[in-house]
């Protein structure tokens, strides 16, 4: 904010109403020399003064009126002239006043600048903490989640006499070591939820992948839990080499895991878990490969198909067949698989079994995943 300094004429103004000289005096003056002046020009025209002397009266009397006025009018106007010479100095207190304000004004944005500065720097550190402790959380959790499914399961077949009979104390022993299990993979499970709710597609580290290798990989990592039920798990690899998708190993890996558990959590004692890839979708326009899980377990209800992937929701044939979970599982899959570029869907009838599919855009280096 700029302070305008004091304009000239107010200065001038200051300085007139300091003169000391009074009007009335100086118009005295004036007169005298007046009258003084007019008796010497008529004395040097020769006219006879005595005689004229009657016309100086009313002359000098006029000029004194005319004095006395000039005087007053003075009066008025050094009035007026100290008022604003008040004024002026009022507003030049205020105008040092706004001057100080503007600097303590400056002072403080400079000082706000700086501190905004520091805390855009400090976020910036924190964003990058923030990733660093994300990526840590993902990668951990998602090497831990698979040994602790095979101790859990190998605790289940301890428990069920599947390895040779145990005694009561066995089992109860064995049976706190499941719970624990069970309890550690539950953690685990709620911090990969909240990692990959959290997670920015920029946050996505998109490779040429080998699906056939990725998923061969996570089903043998169910070896245990199907043997436990009885299930068949079967993977059904096509016929010719398959191209490499774009996708993040990491997260395409945790959402195959969370739905083949799905399918083989639901499925009861002696059924089958089918998954399968695909090359129909090759040639197409947005050329993609196409995975599909199927199973043989409790469905999904008509009415609830069309909230299967919102979040939190359970549906209720899955909540009266296992009670615990969070309902999230499926929205992240959608979720993942929408950053891929990809597509996710299902077929499903009651009691019958549900197949869950979905497409990954196959790998170009000059066009990443939308």
């Amino acid at each position: 904010m700029e302070i305008s300094e004091p304009q000239p004429q107010q200065s001038k103004l200051i300085e007139l109403s300091q003169l000391p000289v009074n009007p009335l005096i100086f118009w005295g003056v004036v007169t005298v020399g007046l009258v003084v002046a007019v008796v010497l020009i008529l004395s040097a025209t020769g006219v006879v003064v005595g005689a004229n002397w009657l016309l100086l009266v009313p002359v000098g009397a006029y000029l004194l009126i005319i004095g006395f006025f000039i005087s007053y009018l003075s009066k008025i106007y050094r009035e007026r002239n100290r008022l604003m010479v008040e004024r002026i100095r009022d507003e030049q207190i205020k105008i040092d006043e706004f001057k100080k304000l503007n600097q303590d004004l400056e002072n403080y944005a400079k000082q706000l600048f700086d501190k905004d500065f520091e805390l855009t720097l400090a976020n910036k550190r924190l964003q990058s903490l923030e990733q660093a402790k994300s990526k840590f959380v993902s990668v951990t959790t998602h090497q831990l989640r698979t040994p602790l499914s095979a101790i859990k399961w190998t605790f289940h077949m301890l428990i069920g006499e599947n390895l040779g009979k145990i005694t009561a104390e066995q089992r109860n022993f064995l049976q706190k070591g499941y719970d624990s299990t069970q309890r550690i993979i539950m953690i685990i499970n709620d911090l990969l939820n909240v990692d990959y709710i959290e997670a920015d597609k920029t946050d996505y580290n998109f490779l040429p992948i080998n699906l056939t290798e990725l998923v061969d990989g996570i089903v043998f990592e169910f070896t245990n839990q199907v043997e436990s039920k009885k299930i068949k798990l079967i993977f059904v690899k096509p016929s010719n080499p398959l191209p490499e998708v774009a996708a993040d190993p990491v997260k395409i890996g945790m959402m195959l895991e969370n739905l083949i558990d799905n399918a083989v959590k639901y499925t009861p004692d002696g059924g089958r878990v089918t998954i399968s890839l695909s090359d129909a979708r090759i040639n197409s326009a947005r050329s993609s490969v196409e995975v599909a899980i199927a199973d043989t377990g409790i469905g999904i209800l008509p009415a609830e198909k069309d909230k299967i992937f919102h979040r939190f929701f359970r549906g209720s044939n899955a909540i009266q067949s296992k009670p615990d979970g969070s309902g999230l599982g499926l929205f992240i899959a959608q979720d993942i698989v929408e950053k891929h570029g990809g597509e996710i869907w299902f077929e499903s009838k009651a009691g019958e079994g549900t197949i869950f599919h979905f497409t990954l855009p196959i790998f170009n280096a000059e066009t990443p995943p939308k």
